[in-house]
């Protein structure tokens, strides 16, 4: 009986050994078709890659990497390698995008670029592709996009040759930019542009000297559109005095010479409107007792809420407001001076706005 319990226990133990020899050839087995798999899957994403089909290699290659566990022991330099080569394919798919004139997707892909090892790369890269997009654009006349290329190329600080292109592309595309502001009516970015462009580069004040004039002669059509007076003369002044010569200056001349309306509100002493008739003297004497004044007159009627307007008057003055009162004309005059108290002056391009004008009781 003895013998008979040892041969048992014999015959089990060697089952479990060829169990686990199963298993471990079964593992093992298990693991070669991963190693193989992974090969393969590799060898598939490049050639995905090589065919132009970056978006499907980068996921092939997404899965490599997420692979892990023991079955993946036999092949790690795949599995390990996976993450760099999905993002050398980004850097792959941004160059064939640029190739195809599709900057802004370019850059993106560029942009994503995490590697360490593929930084300088993909920088690189992304400041030839924002260079040729800039030079594209501006090829096209799109000088407004190809300053913001310029300025995306300057923001990843470029080696020093690649900025030094850029700034001096920078004057050369603010003149063409300025150029088409001006066509579309927008003369102070325009004149802002210019500026800038000579500030920076005074070689380029020959060039802007082309479209200083246009532009400042539309900044000052756009200031008065925007009730910006003071703004307004100083362009047309500047046109005058830097390009006399022009044909905008002559404009602008002609613009600072016309007369003025002259608007106000005639009110009782209880803020009530008046209609009457008002006008404006051209000449104001003092006499004792009183005073008089002479022409040029220009003559309005205020309506039943008080608003009159004087539609052109020279520039000039002092114009002295008058009301019709009693059968005469009167005025204010300030005892402490003995002058009107309302003076009105004209000056260029500037509309007069008397505001509340209060006749005394």
């Amino acid at each position: 009986m003895q013998v008979q319990s040892y041969a048992r226990k014999g015959r089990r133990g060697r089952f479990v050994i060829v169990c686990l020899a199963v298993l471990a050839l079964g593992f093992l087995g298990a693991a070669l078709g991963a190693a193989r798999a992974t090969s393969d899957a590799s060898s598939q994403a490049a050639s995905l890659s090589a065919a132009g089909n970056y978006g499907a290699a980068i996921a092939l290659e997404n899965a490599i990497a997420s692979r892990s566990g023991p079955l993946y022991f036999f092949d790690r330099s795949d599995v390990d390698a996976a993450p760099r080569r999905a993002q050398s394919t980004f850097l792959q798919w941004a160059g064939a995008l640029s190739r195809l004139g599709r900057s802004d997707q370019a850059a993106a892909l560029l942009a994503a670029v995490t590697d360490p090892h593929l930084l300088d790369q993909a920088a690189t890269q992304r400041a030839m592709v924002l260079m040729q997009a800039a030079q594209q654009d501006a090829g096209r006349g799109n000088f407004s996009q190809a300053l913001m290329r310029l300025d995306q190329l300057r923001s990843l600080h470029p080696p020093a040759s690649v900025l030094q292109q850029v700034n001096q592309l920078t004057p050369e595309y603010e003149i063409g930019a300025a150029m088409a502001l001006t066509a579309s009516g927008d003369g102070i970015d325009a004149v802002a542009l210019l500026d800038q462009a000579v500030a920076t580069a005074p070689s380029a004040a020959q060039a802007a000297a082309h479209t200083f004039p246009a532009a400042l002669l539309a900044a000052g059509r756009q200031q008065l559109a925007l009730h910006s007076y003071k703004e307004a003369v100083a362009a047309m002044q500047r046109l005058v005095s830097d390009f006399s010569g022009s044909v905008e200056a002559a404009t602008a001349r002609d613009l600072m010479s016309q007369p003025q309306p002259v608007t106000g509100t005639l009110v009782d002493k209880t803020g009530h409107g008046v209609s009457s008739q008002v006008r404006l003297s051209s000449h104001y004497f003092s006499t004792p007792g009183g005073y008089y004044t002479t022409g040029p007159f220009y003559y309005a009627t205020s309506d039943a809420n008080g608003d009159f307007t004087f539609d052109a008057v020279p520039q000039g003055g002092p114009y002295t407001f008058e009301v019709f009162r009693d059968g005469q004309w009167v005025t204010f005059v300030d005892p402490g001076t003995g002058q009107p108290s309302n003076p009105v002056t004209v000056t260029p391009l500037s509309p007069v706005n008397l505001t509340f004008i209060s006749l005394p009781a």
